[in-house]
Parts: structure tokens; sequence; C-alpha cells
């Protein structure tokens, strides 16, 4: 995306989401051609197709802007030293004390985003990463809301239909397209008796990683706050249910539809 497209869809963001298609997933190489083996001879065993986490993260991009957004709001969080400790961890020294410009060129990528979800994860151990990563998902659509404040504000005209139910569909619909047309993070949005469910096909947040539970915890912080932001306050159960570092084929994140309070 040239620099002067992006400033574009900075300022337009709401025109660049209208009737935008989610980018299908990468379709995985076609399965390689059997070879005939002679008689007594062991079989070879089938080379598996490589899987979208096998390629390479520099590929995938967030714009500059949320990368910034990311930092600034983990300062918030465990501040700045903190923060230069997490980027010296995760092997990125070049970012301290020098975040992303403020454009939405797209080069924050996805390995960088991975990478400093593991260094979390390493820094303060499973349980207190889910806590902090919460935390600064909620942060981040926060320094999101400020940074992006016609596509808040396109998204508020949008929704002012009746029920809160409908509310929330159309939120995250509309969250999904905007996600989809400004990063190459792929995002699709379905729902079942009980749950809204959004489902990433190519997910930054645990990109390059390999863990025994899901550990998106970010992306669950961001939903938190953003249906806290829709229904003006209320909470609701979110819970990732199926994760690419753990082996699934997606991440999978239910909202139950009933709020806890």
């Amino acid at each position: 995306m040239s620099e002067d497209k992006a400033k574009e869809t900075e300022n337009k963001p709401e025109e660049a989401i209208k009737e935008v298609k989610p980018e299908e997933p990468q379709k995985p190489a076609g399965e390689p051609k059997k070879e005939e083996t002679k008689a007594g001879e062991p079989k070879k065993e089938a080379e598996a197709p490589k899987k979208e986490a096998e390629t390479d993260g520099s590929k995938y991009s967030y714009p500059n802007k949320w990368g910034r957004v990311m930092l600034t709001s983990a300062e918030e969080v465990m501040g700045a030293q903190g923060v230069a400790a997490l980027l010296n961890l995760a092997g990125m020294k070049t970012l301290i004390g020098n975040y992303p410009p403020d454009n939405m060129k797209k080069e924050f990528t996805f390995e960088m985003i991975g990478k400093l979800q593991a260094g979390i994860w390493e820094m303060y151990g499973n349980r207190g990463a889910r806590v902090f990563a919460t935390r600064a998902g909620e942060q981040t659509f926060k320094g999101g809301l400020s940074q992006f404040k016609s596509v808040a504000a396109a998204a508020q005209v949008a929704m002012k239909v009746g029920t809160l139910e409908a509310k929330i569909k159309l939120g995250l619909e509309f969250f999904c397209r905007f996600f989809n047309s400004v990063s190459d993070q792929v995002v699709e949005v379905s729902e079942d008796d009980k749950h809204w469910i959004w489902t990433i096909t190519r997910c930054p947040v645990c990109w390059g990683r390999k863990t025994d539970e899901p550990c998106c915890h970010l992306a669950i912080g961001v939903l938190q706050a953003a249906t806290a932001w829709v229904t003006e306050g209320k909470k609701f159960r979110i819970m990732e249910t199926e994760c690419k570092a753990k082996g699934d084929k997606n991440c999978v994140i239910k909202i139950e539809k009933i709020p806890v309070e």
C-alpha cells in the first residue's frame, strides 16, 4: 500500500470498508504425486503440504499505526521500562524508544506481533500473560478508537438499531470488515443459538507460536472492549475454543449472547 493510499484510507476508512469481502484464506499446496515403489522397498512417507503457519511471517502485516497503538497501550499497563524489557526479550531491540511511525503503511509484521505475545507469555507465565494480554487488548481497542475517530463515528451511526443482539451483530460485522480491509488479518463472523463466533483464519497474535492451550488473549481483550463499547458497558463471557498455536485449523473465539452483567 502506497503512502498516499494509506493516508487516504486513514482519512476515509469508512469508505474503505464498504462492501469489502474478507480475503479468502490461502489454500494449501496440492498433494504431491504418489511415487511407485518396487517390491520389497519401504514406501516413502508423502511430504505434507506446507501450512500457512510455516510461511514467512514478514509476508503479512498490520498498519504501523496499529503496532504503535499496541506498544503505547502496553506502556499504560507495564510502563516504558517494562515495554523495553519485553522488546529486548522478544529480540526487537530496534523498537526500544523507536516505535513504528504513525501511519497506515502495512509494515508491522505478524512475525513481530507473534514475538511480542510470546515475550509476554515468557515474562508473566501462562496465567499472568492471559491477564496482561487481555488488558493490553482492551487498551489497544480504546487507543484505536482515539486514532480512528471517523471509523468510530461511522460504527455508531450504523449501530443505531433496536435490540442489543442486533447492535452487537452489526458491530462485529463492521469491525470484521475494517480489520480485513486495512490489515492482512482475515476474520469471519458467524453465530449459533448461543454465541457470536469470531473466526480468525489468518491470525497475527499466535503467529509462529506453539502452545498447549489457546493463546490469543490480545484478541479476546480487543473483543471485550469492543462489545462493551457497542453495548455501553455490558460485559460478555468470551472464550477462545480453537487456536492455530495448538494445532487447530483456525483461531475461534466465541462470545455468549447473554451478558453476564
